[in-house]
């Protein structure tokens, strides 16, 4: 079975989503799909095909999981920085006005 190639690719999702200080880069991930998907044309169906895919869509879930998250936390941080500068407007029109 040709699937080197795909489980290279397979490992290395797999390493990220074990790495708990792993952040996503967009444009790597973008180039991981490109690699990832050639090499799934290229792949041969053997035996050990359905764990190879068990193995991806596993961690594909885990990563998705973890983008998730990072996008959670993306918009908390601006909601909260969108309530101090709200904030900050606030207390530069109160002093505006005990001048």
């Amino acid at each position: 079975m040709k699937d080197g190639g795909l489980r290279a690719s397979i490992e290395e999702m797999e390493a990220w989503v074990a790495d708990p200080t792993w952040e996503p880069d967009p444009e790597r991930l973008a180039q991981w799909d490109v690699d990832f998907q050639a090499a799934l044309a290229r792949a041969e169906k053997g035996p050990d095909w359905p764990n190879l895919m068990a193995r991806a869509h596993a961690a594909g879930r885990e990563l998705e999981a973890r983008t998730v998250k990072f996008a959670q936390l993306r918009d908390q941080m601006k909601a909260e920085l969108d309530a101090q500068e709200r904030g900050n407007r606030a207390l530069m029109g109160y002093r505006a006005t005990i001048r």
